[in-house]
């Protein structure tokens, strides 16, 4: 574990205050990607110990974040704020930083026909979100979770409501977790024609299981699935 120079020391990215039960209390602490951390290999997911203070450094353009026994350099490009926005704990001139920094997954190009999968390597098993319209217009709704395996991990994608649909309109969206990989064995989009992923990581993810062999660099949205209805 060499000292990576591109990061100061106990830097972490893609990260946002969360909540953690610890004897029967609720504490605060931060969760993101470590790097420069003695002990821990750069890119790990993972949390810190409880937050004692944060102060603002507009110098640095980061948060600097006191553990109980570590100074953490967060910094605001990397800020997630997806996460923050839903987090009970505020951060200091969040408002100001979000509206400079915030760099949201565009939708003005999706229409009704569309679904869009989001992923990243910041975020466990690769899911950060998935978009669609109802056809009234409104956000689709959906449930993700992990099923843990003996030898691979997967991840299951589907609507709360499923068992009430056709399979017309059934939404059931599965994929094995590889390293830097994953690959899809289950792929039913409803009624969607164009299914897209884009990658919002810092690193290419290797795709496979929806009709061809993808590498998706960090940044790029793809269309993975197009089909006629």
């Amino acid at each position: 574990m060499n000292e990576n120079k591109q990061y100061k020391l106990n830097t972490l990215r893609h990260w946002y205050l969360g909540e953690y039960e610890w004897n029967g209390e609720k504490v605060k602490l931060v969760y993101g990607q470590f790097f420069n951390r003695p002990g821990i290999y750069d890119g790990v997911l993972g949390h810190t110990s409880i937050v004692r203070s944060i102060k603002i450094n507009r110098i640095e353009k980061e948060y600097e974040i006191q553990t109980n026994n570590t100074l953490y350099h967060c910094s605001f490009d990397s800020l997630f704020f997806e996460r923050q926005d839903n987090s009970p704990y505020p951060l200091p001139e969040y408002e100001e930083i979000k509206e400079e920094y915030y760099r949201p997954v565009d939708t003005e190009t999706l229409s009704k026909d569309d679904m869009l999968l989001v992923v990243s390597n910041y975020c466990d098993f690769y899911f950060e979100r998935l978009i669609y319209q109802n056809e009234d217009g409104s956000d689709g709704e959906y449930c993700g979770y992990p099923h843990i395996g003996n030898y691979t991990d997967s991840y299951l994608i589907s609507r709360d409501d499923y068992e009430t649909y056709d399979s017309d309109n059934l939404i059931d969206i599965r994929y094995y977790v590889l390293t830097c990989a994953f690959e899809f064995y289950s792929l039913a989009i409803g009624n969607k024609k164009k299914f897209w992923i884009e990658n919002r990581g810092d690193i290419s993810l290797h795709i496979t299981g929806c009709g061809c062999d993808i590498d998706l660099e960090a940044g790029q949205r793809i269309l993975a699935l197009k089909r006629e209805i």
